[in-house]
């Protein structure tokens, strides 16, 4: 038997409804759910929806701030601080502006039922649409380029305020205050706690229930932040006690269809919090072979990506056409680098370095390495530094091929990489199998160099009864702007059958092998 639930440790935040979730997984059971009603469990009833239904029927709304956190620099001190800006949020103090609107949300304790801004009784949905200013806060971006084929429908940030009208309320109780004075030396902190906090709303949520739904969430992503500091006070054992800020970070591993939220301490690097990495991957019950939660894994936000940054998985919203056939695609998420980037004038000789770059993106983003993308001289000196070019070559617009990639990612990422070589392009169309295998089980960009060109595949749709074979390419060729739009209509990303490639050309093609570590 299978058990689900909310844990009661002390490290954990209890939701107001606790969920058990019962499944026999020897008789094939229907999972039965339970919640706790006057301490007592009791049967609900529950609706299952595909994960792009959920997508489309909830909202994220995402809060970010900074708090002033004051305090000595011991465990309990900490703790008390933190409950002490608990209580101050949930007692209706809060204020939330939607910027960029003149919509504020209270506590249903104040005036027009905790709604300011705004008439009726809006759903959440109703409220994401209502204006334009708004609506570029949802993932619609009216008007702007689209950097993900697939953008969360997310509402503008609401703005963290404090009602001054409440905090004038709690002022006016006439007690005198008590005043305890300690004379002694201790260490105090003085930081601002960053919050990034997401509450996933159904559109149908009227937008006055929106105040409770933020406040919880709020308090949740605080109670976060309170255990990374805790945690890093605990391991220091005697010396000095050396913190550093948490750091809040959203990840949605494909497995789960949802945000996870994670705090790690600023200053602390991926490779020392590998066993915290490993205890959430089993708690979720995800693999362990592949990382999932560190730091370059975390998901990015539209708004997060500077202007006329390299566009992100553009490939998808394309469908592909063989009958009957399986589609098999890159895992994860890329970036698309084409000729013309970066001011760099490479149109004509750099198509490799540019699909090199591309596979680089994918091991960054999948958290297998934080170096950077490296740029054509840096590939040029390494080549040189393995003694595969001589040094006339840095600075030069000589191609290199699928050989000189593979090269590249092993002495700079460690990345190993295996080459298939054909003698023409019709032979390539015998090679759906080995493709297919590639992106279902290791799943990564594929660099592909025949002739004077190189191209980027990004996946298979193949027949395995008729043979028929289509590949989805990724052209470094482009040298127009970041324009999702464009780049999908005009074929630069694109599903291709046998006949792209030249019957008279030799290829090879660069598999990167992913490494199997957390």
């Amino acid at each position: 038997t299978v058990e689900l639930r909310m844990s009661a440790r002390n490290d954990v935040h209890m939701t107001d409804n606790p969920v058990l979730l019962r499944y026999n997984a020897d008789t094939n059971s229907v999972v039965k759910m339970q919640m706790f009603v006057n301490e007592n469990l009791k049967d609900v009833s529950y609706e299952v929806v595909t994960e792009n239904e959920m997508w489309k029927q909830f909202i994220h709304v995402r809060l970010q701030t900074k708090l002033p956190l004051v305090c000595e620099l011991q465990l309990e001190a900490i703790s008390d601080a933190f409950q002490q800006l608990r209580r101050k949020i949930a007692a209706g103090m809060a204020c939330f502006h939607f910027q960029k609107s003149s919509v504020y949300l209270m506590s249903s304790d104040t005036d027009n039922n905790g709604l300011s801004g705004l008439t009726g009784d809006p759903t959440v949905g109703e409220l994401c649409n209502m204006s334009d200013s708004i609506s570029e806060g949802c993932g619609k971006q009216r008007g702007k380029k689209k950097y993900s084929a697939r953008d969360v429908d997310q509402f503008q940030e609401p703005l963290l305020l404090f009602s001054a009208k409440t905090m004038r309320a709690e002022s006016s109780n006439k007690c005198a205050p008590v005043i305890h004075y300690i004379k002694r030396s201790y260490t105090s902190m003085r930081t601002f706690v960053q919050v990034d906090a997401i509450s996933m709303v159904h559109r149908d949520t009227k937008t006055v229930r929106l105040y409770a739904m933020l406040v919880d969430s709020l308090c949740r992503n605080l109670r976060l932040a309170e255990n990374c500091f805790l945690e890093q006070i605990s391991s220091c054992e005697g010396g000095d006690i050396v913190v550093s800020c948490p750091q809040p970070f959203h990840f949605l591993p494909r497995e789960c269809g949802h945000f996870i939220t994670v705090f790690y301490p600023k200053n602390q690097p991926d490779a020392q919090l590998e066993e915290e990495r490993r205890l959430l991957h089993k708690q979720l019950a995800l693999p362990l072979d592949c990382p999932l939660f560190r730091r370059g894994c975390a998901f990015v936000f539209s708004e997060d990506i500077p202007l006329n940054s390299p566009l992100i998985n553009v490939h998808e919203g394309l469908t592909s056409s063989v009958k009957d056939g399986e589609v098999s695609v890159v895992h994860g998420i890329y970036t698309y680098h084409h000729y013309c980037q970066d001011r760099m004038d490479d149109s004509g000789w750099g198509c490799a370095y540019r699909s090199l770059q591309t596979i680089v993106s994918w091991f960054r983003w999948q958290g297998y390495t934080d170096k950077p993308v490296p740029s054509h001289r840096e590939i040029q000196q390494c080549l040189v530094d393995i003694g595969d070019k001589q040094p006339s070559f840095v600075g030069s617009t000589q191609w290199i091929g699928s050989t000189e990639v593979s090269f590249c990612l092993e002495t700079m990422l460690g990345i190993t990489s295996r080459i298939i070589s054909v003698s023409s392009g019709e032979e390539l169309g015998s090679k759906g199998g080995e493709l297919e295998y590639h992106f279902k089980h290791i799943g990564t960009p594929v660099m592909i160099g025949g002739g004077v060109l190189a191209h980027t595949i990004l996946g298979v749709d193949y027949n395995r009864n008729t043979g028929e074979l289509k590949f989805l390419i990724l052209d470094p060729h482009y040298t127009g702007g970041e324009d999702l739009q464009i780049i999908q209509s005009k074929g630069w990303c694109g599903w291709k059958g046998v006949d792209f490639w030249k019957k008279t050309a030799y290829y090879n093609l660069c598999l990167p092998q992913r490494p199997r570590f957390l």
